[in-house]
């Protein structure tokens, strides 16, 4: 009688996880456009752009990877939560689409984010190992974001020097 229960009420937890996996509280991320390049028109070295796509892209960007178990609510809920929440902070799949002044704000979140250890969460890397950040690479995005945005910085007071303003 007991196992009769226990396997009912097992029953009745999994179809309503699954059913509830159907309902999206932060939107659909799922459905987004995961074309075009990351960090389009910066200049940024193979090896960083490697670091930032595999290890910071999932949250920040259009090219999310969904693991099997990130399908059924309320996990799903929570990775959709964190993935809306890393998209609206900073999303590299609309990069080219930003303001300078955004590009050059978001160059100096990342910089100061990586070196902080904010980014990526504990959580995250406790979930997915292999996403850690190790010191070189930390060191190099840092790097990086602070070359872009003197880059970044200087083409865009060129243009307004061209632009008379």
């Amino acid at each position: 009688m007991v196992g009769k229960i226990t396997t009912g009420f097992a029953g009745a937890v999994f179809a309503a996880a699954l059913g509830l996996s159907f309902v999206h509280p932060w939107g659909d991320v799922r459905n987004v456009d995961a074309g075009g390049e990351l960090l389009g028109g910066s200049e940024i070295s193979p090896g960083v752009r490697q670091v930032l796509e595999q290890k910071c892209g999932d949250c920040h960007s259009n090219r999310t990877h969904w693991p099997v178990y990130s399908r059924l609510a309320p996990g799903s809920w929570v990775m959709e939560h964190d993935v809306s929440d890393g998209r609206q902070a900073l999303n590299f799949s609309r990069w080219q689409k930003m303001r300078a002044d955004q590009q050059i704000e978001a160059l100096s979140r990342i910089a100061a984010e990586i070196r902080s250890e904010e980014m990526p969460p504990t959580a995250y890397t406790m979930m997915h190992p292999t996403r850690h950040i190790s010191d070189a690479e930390k060191q190099a995005v840092a790097a990086w974001a602070r070359a872009e945005r003197r880059r970044v910085r200087a083409a865009m007071e060129g243009q307004k020097e061209k632009s008379g303003q």
